[in-house]
């Protein structure tokens, strides 16, 4: 019986090990453009996403460059960079921070849980959030599901992005 529980032990160990060299993730790594017609914006409309996002995809590291409208109506970009299973603090806009870690979420998506942090005319914010990030077979389109926590209630998103 203990041989049998032994074999039984190995051969699982092997199939695990050998599936885990076999997982390949898909690239997110270029340029994405908002398509606004096919995404789900809510209230605040396109200036609830970025109008770009450039990204930069290794084994186990993004660099994400959002390209955003704040409500003023001023342009800028936030630069949020995350390793794989480990948390990071980013800045954001308004001097926000938002800390996050990034998960795959099988082969064509990944998540990130966050925090976000802000303060705003004297008073503090915090809220909390996951984005999941799904690229499309064909890899041009990048989905971009987006669930905020604030003390208003929950906001979701879902911004559609094509390659080019």
């Amino acid at each position: 019986m203990t041989r049998k529980l032994f074999l039984l032990a190995g051969a699982f160990l092997s199939l695990s090990v050998l599936f885990s060299f076999s997982y390949k993730a898909a690239n997110f790594s270029g340029t994405w453009n908002l398509d606004e017609s096919a995404s789900e914006l809510g209230q605040f409309g396109a200036r609830s996403a970025a109008s770009k996002i450039v990204i930069e995809q290794s084994t186990d590291a993004f660099k994400m460059v959002r390209s955003v409208t704040a409500f003023d109506g001023s342009a800028g970009e936030i630069t949020e960079n995350y390793t794989v299973g480990k948390p990071v603090e980013n800045a954001g806009m308004m001097n926000s921070k938002k800390t996050g870690t990034l998960s795959w979420d099988g082969e064509q998506s990944f998540k990130i849980d966050f925090d976000l942090k802000m303060e705003f005319q004297g008073n503090s914010f915090e809220m909390k959030g996951n984005e999941k990030w799904e690229i499309s077979a064909d890899g041009k389109t990048l989905t971009l599901s987006n669930h905020l926590s604030t003390p208003q209630g929950d906001f979701d998103t879902k911004a559609v992005y094509k390659k080019g």
